[in-house]
């Protein structure tokens, strides 16, 4: 028979993570109810919810009434306990912008706004930040969607001078105490993707196309996003294609943008053989789509030709990714072994 191993405190902590698990997709539950949903023993949840109602992470709810017995006790997971903190940047009108959003464990938004900032650096997003924690004492992760790329804890590329060659992360780290994720754009959005389409099993590459630089692409495989040894995974504009990206006559031309468009495709599923290829821009529709679709069984052997889908929202795939990206560094990754005898 097989084993799990661990000690106590390892399967103290994985407990806690069950019982997590079933309030926060139940929202409220008794006691006997999270034991049957989890699999512990009534005893062993009670022992949890206690250490967990102590702390103020779970919350005591009403009596139910039952038929003869004993009225049994509601418990509530309290999503407030800890908050995470997402900030991203953009520009709109030659003013820049950082959007703001607090976010509960469950993802539930508490606050979406837009501050104003001179320029982006270290100290502006300070700013920011130490606002928003005066207001949400609560928060305890920090997530910074950055446009670029890391590499060894250093923003090696990014479109804010000030920022290219620090380590973003590791300063906020010290200066606040807390986990801090730094994203680019499209790696948050083919997370955000997945997620808001249940394709997290799927291999997926989502293939960004901003108005004004060359496309990006974030890729996810195995459940898990990939950005390769040094960060740099995704910077398809370097594919040697001859595509003249940022050319306002390509994006102008429909056969000529939809050969591009086919062409990328076909590079990035020749290397990474997806289930699914995501298009984002502006200037992309249905009818590119379709295009791409046929001109990808020209330059692919069927086999290799992947689903090809548009998002309809690259800011909510974007922000989804973000949340789903901070509030993971909230979440104990435990790992049991098995045993063999």
């Amino acid at each position: 028979m097989k084993k799990i191993g661990g000690n106590a405190l390892v399967m103290r902590e994985v407990n806690s993570n069950l019982v997590r698990q079933v309030l926060k997709e139940r929202g409220q539950a008794t006691k006997r109810e999270i034991a049957e949903s989890c699999g512990l023993s009534v005893v062993t949840v009670g022992t949890v919810l206690q250490v967990l109602e102590d702390r103020n992470e779970v919350l005591a709810g009403e009596l139910l009434s039952s038929s003869g017995g004993r009225p049994a006790k509601q418990y509530i997971y309290n999503d407030e306990y800890a908050l995470a903190l997402i900030l991203f940047t953009h520009e709109e009108r030659e003013k820049i912008y950082i959007h703001r959003t607090v976010v509960t464990l469950t993802g539930r938004k508490l606050l979406a706004d837009s501050v104003e900032i001179p320029r982006v650096d270290l100290a502006a997003l300070e700013a920011v930040i130490d606002r928003s924690m005066q207001s949400y004492p609560s928060i305890q992760a920090i997530g910074l969607g950055l446009p670029g790329a890391e590499a060894d804890g250093t923003l090696a590329a990014s479109d804010y001078e000030a920022l290219r060659g620090v380590k973003v992360a590791e300063h906020f780290r010290e200066r606040y105490g807390k986990p801090v994720v730094i994203e680019n754009d499209v790696n948050a959005a083919v997370i955000g993707y997945c997620r808001r389409m249940q394709e997290e099993a799927a291999a997926v590459v989502y293939l960004y196309f901003p108005d004004r630089f060359p496309p990006g692409a974030g890729i996810f495989i195995d459940g898990k996003l990939f950005k390769g040894s040094r960060g740099f995974a995704g910077e398809v504009s370097g594919i040697p294609l001859g595509i003249p990206w940022g050319d306002s006559g390509l994006t102008a031309s429909f056969g000529a943008l939809s050969d591009a468009l086919a062409r990328i495709t076909a590079a990035v599923s020749s290397v990474l053989n997806p289930d699914i290829v995501v298009l984002y821009g502006s200037f992309i529709g249905e009818a590119h789509l379709e295009a791409v679709r046929e001109q990808c069984l020209t330059l692919l052997p069927e086999p290799a030709v992947p689903r090809v889908s548009l998002s309809d929202d690259f800011s909510a795939d974007y922000i989804r990714g973000m949340i789903v990206q901070t509030l993971g560094t909230l979440e104990r990754r435990l790992y049991l072994t098995k045993l063999e005898g």
